[in-house]
């Protein structure tokens, strides 16, 4: 069995214990700083190296690109790279669903338009076709064992691509990740499905391990009972206060549920390394607690990091906050452009990349090496331009001229709209000597700072005076930015 580059001697007795769990069937609770990742990892190893003939892998799911990534990279570290040699691997859940939705296609359980049994699967449409505000929504359903394309009337306005664009996208062998999931929660209503995902974890899957286990939805849930009835070992990690993932279903009460039903054998993380001060550790039991507390008030000259529950706070509070995304709402070609200059102005102050960056390029149809080769200049000029007082409107008319020649993707007529408030709103950024960045709480879990400052809403306000609830999602939002800071948490004035 290969060495850790983590010795044994520098584990807690909780995450020794966690990591060590003989059972079947274990969830690991584990609160904010408290080494979840160590454990996840060393339990990885552990059930990769205890059997190394099994054919059977090993896979740890997470619900993010960035924490699987992290997942990833902390196991190569402590177990070596041969570590994740296939079929042992470390991948988000939504691969793992896609691998279960070819299986069905690759037995011939479930058949797609057009009798594809490979996918290309995107993240979301508006990276591919037009979108547009409307109730009519285009979904996938299963028909006796076949996925038949129909519409939907939703409660409320939200873009979706015409039925007709969605019906040869799909007939092409295209979909996105929530189609596959359509796909898979109407296939497991009959038990051919079933039976075919039993048996695809009893041949390749001997150990799953799920990070983040309460941002999981009820066809989460289902998976993983698929799996246990495989007599696939099933580790949990996860904190009930620490689940944001209400808008893709998420259920934390649901999960807890799940876990006290289900025999799973329970160890608790709850010594963090995170908090290097008295007043960050006192701040996080009070919050734990659901005790009221008062932040102390800092400017964004005191801190590492602005955070806000929403984009749309970050943007309107001191500009010397840069948020890493742009405000939604100025049109997909647009925000795309946008999220272009802003990446540039980020890389340039503070050396980040925007957030949505992969997604704008996505949108544009570009390279990533074309932007940093042929597009920078013209970035660059348009920021510059700004930055020293034209006028947005003609900043933007230049920027789009300028592109226009290097994205064929990009038609006169979507860029007639200009987006003078998103250029003006990064204007009064580059008006200024010096920036933090800001991020929302979502985009900030799993991440630390030394000192943050966290923007509040009256709402926020309120809740931190009277105590913390648990069951609401957006006290849960709220938690994980107060516990990002290793030192000192500011309300930002």
């Amino acid at each position: 069995m290969p060495r850790t580059s983590t010795g044994l001697h520098t584990l807690t007795p909780q995450q020794l214990t966690a990591s060590g769990s003989p059972h079947d069937r274990v969830y690991i609770e584990a609160a904010p700083g408290s080494g979840k990742t160590t454990v996840s990892a060393l339990r990885f190893g552990l059930h990769r190296f205890a059997a190394p003939t099994d054919a059977g892998a090993v896979v740890a799911l997470s619900f993010t690109r960035s924490a699987t990534e992290e997942l990833r990279t902390r196991v190569a570290r402590q177990w070596g790279s041969a570590s994740l040699r296939w079929p042992h691997r470390v991948v988000t859940l939504d691969t793992l669903l896609c691998d279960l939705l070819f299986h069905l296609l690759g037995e011939g359980v479930l058949h797609w338009p057009g009798e594809h049994t490979e996918l290309d699967v995107l993240d979301s449409w508006r990276s591919t076709l037009p979108t547009k505000p409307g109730r009519i929504r285009p979904v996938l359903q299963v028909d006796c064992g076949h996925v038949v394309i129909r519409t939907v009337d939703e409660p409320q306005n939200a873009s979706h691509p015409s039925a007709l664009d969605f019906k040869g996208a799909v007939s092409a062998g295209t979909c996105t990740h929530d189609n596959v999931r359509e796909v898979l929660q109407g296939a497991l209503t009959a038990d051919p499905a079933r039976r075919a995902l039993i048996s695809y974890f009893e041949n390749s899957v001997r150990s799953l391990i799920v990070d983040e286990v309460f941002d999981a939805n009820d066809l989460d849930r289902e998976i993983f009972s698929l799996a246990a009835s495989a007599s696939s070992l099933l580790t949990l990690v996860g904190d009930p206060w620490q689940a944001l993932y209400q808008f893709r279903g998420a259920r934390p009460a649901a999960m807890a549920a799940y876990i006290s039903e289900n025999g799973f054998f329970t160890h608790y993380l709850d010594d963090s390394f995170r908090w290097g001060t008295d007043r960050q550790a006192w701040l996080t039991q009070r919050l734990r607690r659901r005790l009221p507390v008062t932040l102390q008030a800092g400017s964004p000259r005191d801190a590492d990091m602005a955070l806000a529950l929403k984009w749309k706070t970050l943007w309107e509070c001191d500009p010397h906050v840069l948020p890493l995304a742009i405000k939604p709402g100025v049109g997909q070609v647009q925000e795309a452009i946008c999220t272009l200059l802003l990446n540039e102005i980020a890389q340039n102050a503070l050396g980040m990349q925007a957030a949505f960056l992969h997604d704008a390029l996505v949108t544009l149809g570009l390279e990533r090496e074309v932007l940093a080769t042929t597009l920078r200049p013209c970035l660059q000029s348009a920021i510059t331009n700004l930055k020293y007082g034209d006028q947005p409107a003609v900043v933007w008319q230049r920027l789009t001229r300028s592109l226009a020649m290097h994205i064929p993707a990009i038609a006169a007529t979507q860029l007639t709209r200009k987006p003078l408030g998103a250029l003006n709103r990064l204007q009064l950024r580059l008006a200024n000597d010096w920036v933090i960045p800001g991020l929302t709480a979502h985009q900030s879990k799993g991440r630390e700072w030394n000192t943050v400052a966290v923007r509040l809403s009256p709402a926020d306000a309120a809740a931190l005076a009277h105590g913390l609830d648990p069951a609401r999602s957006d006290h849960r939002a709220l938690y994980v930015a107060l516990t990002r800071a290793r030192l000192n948490t500011l309300a930002l004035t």
